[in-house]
């Protein structure tokens, strides 16, 4: 009779690599560079809601007059805040008991280790999950802002709204882009040809050049995604894309290649949401915020408020015996949200060819 394994399959353990290589990654730029840039930060309570104070409008009292003529003392207002709701992320791992006694640690037999591999593939999911939501044209009803909605009008739960910015509509963070026109993100449509000098001019007029506001380097969008075509004619025509550095040197050393344009850093975004299309970013004008969670305990890094995050932190229990199965679980969650301190500093240019 036939039998289920040949000599040399008991002989020998099959020639397995012991390294679980990672088949879930997506692009993840956004959440590297808002860490690097100190954008992610936590904050302790305050109900349901992110808020960032903004400040719109001036004194009208403050003018040049003749020496007599009486100062005006009108009480302005000219201060606001944007509010944006929290999202909660959560999951679980699940170990088998009798599995784990099965592929014991230590053993003879084990090529890889359960919990470990468990754990990977958590963190892999969840940073998938930031990612995938951070570029949705539309969010779900419990997701965060997205980088690119594809809304015009009505609630815009997103950042670079497609629309030009004399036209721009609808409200976001419970501001009206309508009515204020300091609350709109920079857009242009017009077709940019990329790979010619004039068109990386037309880049930083119709662009780069109005979503500065101030004479300083930190006024300027220092963070760029696009795709990698762009990326690709930018490269091929480095000899005129001279602008005194080629690459950050922060994203260099969190593992981006990418191109200075002025002062952005454009590196490449593989979400077909980025075809034709540059996102400049003013990392200090956009934060992602986190709740500081209550039910744990925390290092000294996390506990300290003046020091920012370098990602979106996973608030995680411990293993707990089911109560009708013989898995032991973990639960992990997280509160958070892209909240904008300004729009107007971020821009979107959708037709680069």
């Amino acid at each position: 009779m036939a039998v289920p394994f040949t000599r040399l399959a008991s002989q020998v353990l099959d020639n397995y690599n012991t390294k679980l290589n990672n088949a879930l990654k997506r692009q993840d730029g956004i959440i590297a560079v808002l860490g690097a840039t100190g954008s992610i930060q936590y904050e302790t309570g305050g109900g349901e809601n992110f808020r960032e104070r903004i400040l719109f409008g001036e004194n009208t009292n403050v003018g040049f007059m003749p020496k007599n003529q009486q100062i005006g003392t009108v009480d302005d207002e000219g201060i606001t805040m944007v509010s944006v709701p929290q999202r909660v992320i959560a999951g679980s791992i699940v170990i088998n008991q009798v599995e784990r006694d099965q592929v014991a640690e230590g053993s003879k037999w084990a090529i890889g280790n359960l919990m470990k591999d468990k754990m990977q593939q958590f963190q892999a999911t969840w940073v998938r999950q930031h990612a995938d939501a951070l570029r949705v044209a539309i969010p779900s009803a419990n997701g965060p802002y997205t980088l690119l909605p594809s809304a015009t009008s009505g609630t815009i739960n997103g950042i670079l709204s497609p629309v030009a910015t004399a036209s721009a509509a609808g409200t976001t963070g419970g501001i009206s882009r309508a009515d204020n026109d300091w609350w709109r993100n920079q857009f242009t449509n017009t077709s940019i040809d990329i790979s010619t000098e004039a068109g990386r001019a037309q880049l930083y007029n119709l662009l780069y050049s109005l979503c500065t506001f101030g004479a300083s380097i930190e006024d300027e969008p220092n963070f760029g995604l696009c795709s990698g075509a762009i990326l690709g004619d930018l490269g091929a025509a480095i000899d005129t894309n001279r602008r005194a550095d080629y690459e950050d040197n922060k994203l260099f050393k969190l593992g981006f290649r990418g191109i200075m344009f002025f002062n952005a850093m454009l590196i490449r975004d593989a979400s077909t949401r980025f075809a034709n299309s540059i996102a400049l970013i003013n990392t200090r004008d956009l934060l992602i915020k986190c709740l500081r969670s209550q039910g744990g305990s925390y290092n000294k890094e996390e506990a300290d408020n003046d020091n920012n995050l370098g990602t979106i932190p996973v608030n995680m229990g411990k293993f707990q015996r089911d109560i009708d199965s013989l898995n032991d679980i973990a639960l992990g969650y997280s509160v958070w949200s892209l909240v904008p301190k300004q729009l107007r500093t971020h821009g979107l240019a959708n037709n680069v060819v």
